[in-house]
């Protein structure tokens, strides 16, 4: 028996924790068809897949990346299993329109535990953490380029951002004038008449950083001037678009080299 979870949800994108309830009995199917494009990173436990005759043993540390239209088993090694699975999935649209179709004959499905995969892990959890629906986006998407089944394609080189500079303004307006709003990657595009994954690249060229990185600099900007005019620590979080104020203070730490109860004084 699986459990899960819903962490996050758009309209490009659900992250899930999967598990399964203690003391429970779980029999796994003799296979499965897989649906959508999923980055899945093992958090802990072990388990195995087996697909078109091949197998691979996934534990802790490893990612798991799946297609859609893929018949694949999955093994577990023991009755009630242990294994606990941060899952990331996209939208066949989403996905198809920026990096195009997926080929029937895909990479392999496992990604060994390592740096790539480690930053693509902390990230995500650091983005949901933060409650920032443009961070977690951000941090998705650079997870269905980096360790998703695209992986082993190189990415064409983006040519003709500059006719977008008019649209990449409005987005920077948008979010320098109304920094406590719940900007997402998806609303943002949106308005730019873009793909989510084509605005964040365009994006980036021309603004010179990721649109989830811009923004919370502009919070973290909003935040110190609140600060200055007096402001307490909460209504400085909230009013610049910072719900967590745990996750606030970290990041204002890091960026102004003290916490922000201090910044003031």
């Amino acid at each position: 028996m699986n459990r899960v979870t819903t962490i996050f949800q758009g309209k490009s994108l659900v992250v899930e924790r999967f598990d399964h309830p203690e003391d429970c009995s779980h029999e796994d199917p003799k296979a499965e068809l897989t649906e959508q494009t999923v980055v899945t990173f093992i958090e802990r436990g072990a388990f195995e897949i087996s697909e078109g005759g091949r197998k691979w043993d996934f534990k802790q540390g490893d990612v798991l990346v799946s297609a859609p239209d893929i018949k694949r088993a999955y093994r577990h090694f023991q009755s009630c299993p242990d294994d606990v699975c941060l899952s990331v999935s996209f939208t066949p649209d989403v996905i198809e329109s920026a990096l195009g179709r997926l080929s029937r004959e895909i990479a392999d499905p496992k990604v060994r535990g390592g740096v790539t995969s480690t930053f693509g892990y902390r990230w995500m959890i650091e983005a949901l953490c933060s409650s920032d629906p443009l961070g977690i986006e951000s941090a998705a998407f650079h997870c269905a380029v980096v360790l998703g089944p695209h992986r082993w394609q190189r990415l064409e080189r983006l040519s003709g951002a500059g006719t977008h500079t008019r649209k990449i303004r409005r987005a920077c307006m948008a979010m320098n004038s109304c920094p406590e709003e719940n900007h997402s990657l998806t609303s943002l595009s949106a308005e730019a008449g873009m793909s989510p994954f084509y605005f964040a690249r365009v994006f980036s060229e021309l603004a010179g950083e990721p649109p989830h990185r811009y923004l919370v600099r502009i919070r973290l900007r909003r935040a110190a001037e609140l600060l200055r005019m007096g402001a307490l620590v909460t209504e400085a979080a909230l009013k610049s678009g910072f719900p967590d104020i745990n996750h606030f203070s970290k990041t204002f730490h890091r960026r102004f080299g003290l916490p922000p109860s201090r910044y003031s004084s």
